[in-house]
């Protein structure tokens, strides 16, 4: 017994010295684990993460800050939008005369109008010693654009048969042009690469995506739909408040409350020399913002002529009926069948006024989601290769010397690549009937 007592110690021994090492190992696996991780997760953070890894990364708190801060940021854009818009209302409802802050080195010949004159700006203290301020009067112009505004009702005979109407071409034939930017961007770098001055009648043409409701929408709110960014910026909205222009929005009122199904009826206004006389957010042609980001901006007038029409709601469609799967279909044809009379109904009225250069767009693809494939095929159809496999050709090819489709944000690629392919699948038709 004394010799097995005398054992057991001895074998615990044993025990320890044999277990102990194995103990040792694992820590020191496990610290040198542990300095690798932290010798990563410096370098990482001397590295900064990812950029499109930073979101996945932002803990709930800081998402919910960044996406306050968003909020913040867009609610004072949109204050700023307001006061710019106000401002412009009070332009163009008054007595039209606004002053222009311009650099020596970008005046041109046109401030030589007779209604502008330079005012000396070195004793001045509001604004920088390389600046002058040029007055400008565009009163007479927007009583002529009120006095000429028509409107074309909505059973209006003669845009009706657009598709029969005889038609006028050019020499030269049509030359399409993309431009990824706002309207009116695209519309002061058409009159911008004239060599012609300003003439009683300009020869732009503007489609204005318009509210149903009220001229100009909700631009005094600070709405940036398109319509409202023209309306924020030119003097529109007189032209939109004129008496003729009433019967566009008492129109529309009869036939929502009569159909009320979000495809709106055809009944446009034409509103000639809309004077434009503020930048736009994306434009940065020769002038400097007192707005900052958001520009609006004073700028010499130029003008175009304004088209006013309701796009298609596809958004109320969908949503005021049940649609079951076998009928999407059917509600989809229904809603482009409505969309290219109303574009075709335009592009006959630009024709009848005699404009020869367009600035069109995804008429109705942002707040009324319009698919951007289907307006980009309608507009293809209707400017250059026409509908159907044995089509005699666009009703309006080789009309107009100029159409520039502006497309401002995320829809621009999709609406150039559907156009284009539209187009593409026209002459692989073609080429296929001719074998």
């Amino acid at each position: 017994m004394a010799r097995q007592s005398k054992q057991i110690p001895a074998r615990r021994a044993r025990q320890r010295r044999t277990t102990t090492p194995t103990i040792r190992t694992k820590q020191v696996a496990s610290q040198d684990s542990k300095r690798q991780r932290a010798k990563k997760a410096s370098l990482l953070k001397r590295l900064g993460p990812a950029p499109d890894a930073q979101q996945r990364t932002m803990k709930p708190k800081s998402k919910r800050r960044a996406q306050m801060l968003a909020i913040a940021a867009r609610k004072v854009t949109r204050e700023q939008w307001t006061t710019i818009a106000e401002e412009t209302r009070q332009i163009v409802l008054g007595d039209g005369k606004y002053v222009e802050e311009r650099r020596p080195s970008v005046l041109s010949s046109s401030v030589a109008h007779s209604d502008q004159r330079l005012v000396a700006d070195s004793t001045s203290q509001e604004a920088a010693p390389s600046t002058v301020r040029v007055a400008h009067d565009i009163s007479a112009q927007i009583l002529l654009s009120v006095q000429s505004t028509t409107f074309y009702p909505h059973y209006s005979g003669p845009l009706a048969q657009w598709a029969s109407s005889s038609r006028r071409t050019t020499s030269s034939g049509t030359i399409v042009d993309f431009m990824h930017c706002s309207t009116l961007v695209a519309a002061r770098r058409i009159c911008s690469s004239t060599t012609t001055t300003s003439t009683p009648s300009s020869p732009v043409g503007v489609l204005s995506f318009a509210s149903p409701k009220k001229p100009g929408g909700g631009y005094l709110h600070g709405g940036d739909e398109q319509e409202e960014v023209v309306a924020r910026h030119s003097s529109l909205v007189a032209s939109l408040s004129s008496p003729a222009a009433q019967a566009f929005y008492q129109e529309h009122r009869k036939y929502r409350s009569e159909d009320g199904s979000g495809l709106h009826d055809h009944s446009m206004v034409y509103s000639p020399n809309v004077v434009v006389f503020r930048a736009d957010a994306d434009d940065t042609t020769e002038s400097t913002s007192t707005f900052g980001a958001v520009c609006g901006a004073f700028i010499a007038p130029y003008t175009i002529n304004v088209l006013s029409a309701v796009p298609v709601n596809a958004a109320a469609v969908r949503a005021k009926h049940v649609i079951l799967p076998g009928e999407r279909d059917f509600f989809e044809d229904g809603i482009r069948t409505v969309a290219q009379e109303r574009m075709a109904r335009a592009l006959r009225v630009f024709e009848e006024r005699g404009d020869h250069t367009l600035v069109l767009g995804a008429f109705g693809c942002a707040s009324s989601e319009n698919s951007v494939e289907t307006i980009a095929a309608i507009w293809a159809e209707l400017l250059v290769c026409g509908s159907g496999v044995a089509s005699e050709g666009a009703r309006f090819k080789d009309v107009f010397d100029h159409v520039v489709f502006a497309v401002p944000g995320k829809h621009f690629a999709k609406f150039k690549d559907a156009f284009e392919m539209r187009v593409f699948e026209a002459e692989v038709a073609k080429a296929a009937l001719s074998d």
